[in-house]
């Protein structure tokens, strides 16, 4: 007979079995029996169970003692159906004195009450939910929750993972292990849907990864198993949207994340503390897929593994050339900057069809916006249609990666090409975040190659080695080749512009174009100020130039921000003058385009100062009376009287 029981020895199951089978072998006048819900409430808070669930196991257990004067479920079949570990635990642990089996179920009640369920995981499948995270969003309210309301408390960390029903249209996500977050509003609004037992709760996103993880990504990880919604699954799931995670199972979580995307280790050392991450960091158990032939020692098993991969890496691998001695006169990085008009994009059109004279395909072009982001310059994973109308998720190259690529793969060659990012308004995104730590690789040694290196992420790898062969860890480092261009365009006057640090700027090589560079390309142009009997031909540079002096002179106005020869476009003033109709289209751009710019930008806060031919006639300062005013008065709006000039545009 049993003098003790060693709790250890059993699984998560057959310690939970073996309280229930306590709590059968008690009568009800047994004091010991009150604490049945208590120690049902300990198990249901760590395994995420319903007290039911064991109040059905204990009734299971009754059949089979009849001391505790209640009968139970009828059936002596009833243990086996419910499960073998319950079967397993009366056949080892049924005939024990009560004294012994209660001391083993205080120290499983003991072992499960100690905080180290430090976290919640999550699974989220409402399509309004899921699309506000995938579209960026950070604060989500998550609804349709009714249990584990003790536990989520503010600062609470939660694992993220998105399902959903794969067969219903809405649901264009794949599911798997999303991201990290931490609840930011407790529990609130209860019974908002007409069942009192519902509630919402508010999470903030704290980190969303490059892909959504399946559970067989996590296989290598055995801790992870179970790691519920994440892991792979050995037991059925809970059937609600949240369940508690043990510091055990989100270390192992965790560590394959960083595996698989080892630029977010800064990231999770934010997230999580140092004890936390000391144990993310330190010797995590992993295991080896690999096939065994009967009777092989692990030692051969792991042999031969490794001589597989050994294999597989140099499989049709070409090392990257960065230096392919390239000479040139261009900069490596390059910035034109200037106020708007005078030519910067022309300018790098120019040079750019110097540098690519051999094979002018070789430029990608890029405009940046407010909203452009990181996965969008350098590459992420998408959801993409397939031919058959399936969507899948595969990794999508950005301008910069597919530059890269291209550069790589031409430095192999005997004849290596340049090949030309060329960034359009680069300061219209924040370019930090843009290009994230891409831009640690823009110092360059005197021979235009990377100074430094950095650490790439399994999907580049990935997409590295299909693009340029090999295996996926001979691209662990990136580094950009002295074949690869990075130009761009930059206007500081644009209102929607972003800050560039010290640190970004000096990586570039800055041009500055004058006001006045492209000065003689546009003397010959003339245009029509004014409208019907009021209308008058005037050139072009003439009036820009007026309107510059008073800017400048008068209303103190920085050059950046005064017009450039092109503010106009080419196209726009060489068909200025052709016939009535372009000529009444070309008033309305002169309006919409340069009016506006006086009015709305440059001059809004005093534009009596550069519309002051209007305002000593009383004018009203607002943009449309401007605009009618230009159509009778011409170019004296600005108080500005010009000779009349030929009216056809051929050079003099």
């Amino acid at each position: 007979m049993n003098k003790t029981i060693d709790i250890m020895t059993l699984n998560p199951e057959q310690q939970q079995a073996l309280v229930c089978m306590f709590f059968a072998m008690l009568p009800n006048t047994d004091k010991r029996y009150k604490k049945r819900k208590e120690y049902w409430e300990i198990l249901q808070r760590r395994f995420n169970k319903k007290i039911n669930t064991y109040k059905n196991a204990k009734d299971t257990f009754d059949f089979y003692f009849s001391g505790n004067d209640r009968v139970g479920w009828s059936d002596d079949r009833a243990l086996s159906r419910r499960g073998k570990e319950f079967q397993e635990v009366f056949d080892k642990y049924g005939e024990c004195e009560v004294d012994i089996v209660e001391k083993a179920v205080d120290e499983i009640i003991k072992l499960y009450s100690y905080d180290d369920i430090s976290f919640i995981s999550m699974k989220c499948g409402f399509p309004d939910t899921v699309h506000a995270m995938l579209n960026g969003e950070k604060e989500i309210t998550i609804d349709g929750v009714y249990t584990l309301q003790e536990e989520l408390v503010n600062e609470k960390i939660v694992f993220v993972t998105l399902g959903g029903d794969r067969g219903k249209k809405e649901v264009n996500w794949e599911p798997g292990f999303y991201g990290i977050a931490h609840i930011v509003k407790p529990p609130y609004d209860f019974g908002y849907n007409g069942d009192k037992k519902y509630f919402k709760f508010d999470i903030y996103m704290d980190c969303t990864f490059a892909k959504t993880y399946k559970r067989e990504e996590f296989l290598g990880y055995r801790d992870a198993f179970d790691a519920t919604y994440i892991g792979p699954e050995l037991s059925r799931d809970p059937s609600q949207a949240i369940s508690s995670l043990d510091d055990t199972k989100a270390v192992a979580v965790v560590r394959a994340i960083i595996d698989k995307q080892p630029e977010l280790k800064d990231k999770m050392h934010e997230i999580f503390d140092d004890n936390f991450m000391n144990r993310v960091l330190g010797a995590v158990r992993v295991l080896i897929p690999s096939v065994a032939e009967y009777g092989e020692s692990t030692e051969d098993i792991f042999k031969t593994y490794k001589s597989e991969q050994d294999a597989v890496q140099e499989n049709e691998f070409i090392e990257p050339v960065f230096n392919t001695k390239l000479e040139t006169e261009f900069e490596k990085n390059r910035i034109v900057f200037g106020a708007p008009g005078t030519g910067k994009s022309y300018k790098l059109k120019e040079d750019s069809e110097k540098l690519l004279k051999v094979n002018p395909k070789n430029l990608e072009r890029v405009t940046f916006h407010p909203d452009y982001t990181y996965s969008q310059f350098v590459g992420t994973y998408k959801p993409v249609s397939e031919a058959s109308g399936d969507i899948r998720y595969k990794f999508v190259p950005g301008p910069f990666m597919r530059v890269y690529v291209e550069a790589l793969r031409s430095g192999r060659t005997d004849s290596p090409q340049p090949h030309l990012l060329l960034v359009e308004e680069i300061n219209r995104a924040k370019v930090a975040a843009v290009f994230g730590d891409v831009f640690q690789l823009l110092d360059r040694d005197k021979n235009g190659v990377s100074e430094y290196e950095i650490q790439t992420t399994e999907d580049i790898r990935n997409y590295l080695a299909i693009e340029l062969g090999g295996a996926p860890n001979k691209y662990e480092k990136l580094q950009l080749p002295n074949n690869m261009f990075i130009w761009a365009t930059m206007n500081s006057a644009d209102q929607g512009v972003y800050p560039m640090d010290t640190a970004f700027k000096r990586r570039w090589h800055f041009q500055y174009i004058g006001i006045d560079n492209s000065d003689d390309k546009v003397e010959h142009y003339i245009i029509p100020v004014g409208l019907g009997d009021s209308k008058k031909y005037v050139y072009w540079n003439e009036l820009r130039k007026s309107i510059n002096e008073i800017l400048t002179d008068e209303c103190k106005i920085n050059e950046d921000k005064i017009l450039g020869p092109y503010f106009l476009s080419k196209e726009l003033l060489e068909n200025a003058v052709n016939t009535t109709d372009s000529e009444n289209s070309f008033i309305k751009a002169f309006e919409s385009k340069l009016i506006m710019y006086l009015f709305e930008d440059v001059m809004r806060m005093k534009p009596q100062m550069i519309f002051k031919g209007h305002a000593n006639k009383s004018g009203k300062m607002i943009f449309s009376e401007i605009c009618r005013a230009f159509e009778e008065d011409g170019e004296m709006i600005f108080d500005i009287n010009l000779p009349e000039a030929k009216s056809n545009n051929t050079e003099e």
